[in-house]
């Protein structure tokens, strides 16, 4: 449909300005142009594009059987993955590295924090004890251990671990710095 403009008089009863505009409705598009005089309507449909879906991995909302108050930590192993709550909602996850069976499934809380802590010629700092592992060794978060050479010997995302739960440095600091006493550590698969 073609609408032919004269002054400032629209013919088909319509008032328009008409200078250089373009603007996009969701039903079509109207276009016009001063240079011309002319007003072209020409209807268009517009299909949007459905967001996707969310990432199961960042979901909002705590599964069943992480508390909906106060903090918790959720530790999935088969994912090699932390998810940190606060009133059951996700505030942050990232990976981690455990071993392919510790530590157990159950719900832990911490035991005690040490700055810094070695094993045999590997060295790593913040350290979070949690449970004891079947030997009696200490198991908890800490950072990616390293070598007497100052190089970490493993990436996260992977178990590699022999029972704790190997983070990145910045988040195994916040860790240490956040859980409390009350902050329940729930480990699955």
């Amino acid at each position: 449909m073609r609408v032919q403009a004269r002054g400032a008089r629209i013919l088909s009863a319509a008032v328009l300005t008409v200078a250089f505009v373009f603007v996009t409705m969701a039903s079509g598009a109207a276009v016009a142009s001063a240079a011309s005089g002319t007003v072209s309507i020409e209807s268009t449909t517009t299909t949007a594009t459905p967001p996707p879906p969310p990432l199961i991995d960042n979901r909002p909302i705590a599964p069943k059987f992480v508390p909906k108050k106060g903090k918790a930590i959720y530790l999935n192993r088969a994912k090699q993955r932390i998810y940190l709550y606060v009133d059951g909602r996700q505030i942050d996850t990232f990976l981690c590295s455990t071993s392919r069976t510790l530590p157990r499934r159950g719900t832990y809380y911490y035991k005690f924090k040490r700055p810094a802590s070695s094993s045999g010629a590997v060295t790593f700092r913040w350290q979070t004890v949690f449970t004891k592992g079947p030997h009696g060794g200490n198991i908890g978060f800490h950072t990616i251990p390293v070598n007497s050479g100052g190089h970490e010997i493993a990436p996260v995302g992977k178990p590699v671990s022999h029972g704790c739960v190997r983070c990145p440095k910045k988040k195994a600091l916040f860790l240490y710095r956040w859980i409390t006493k009350k902050t329940p550590i729930i480990v699955r698969p």
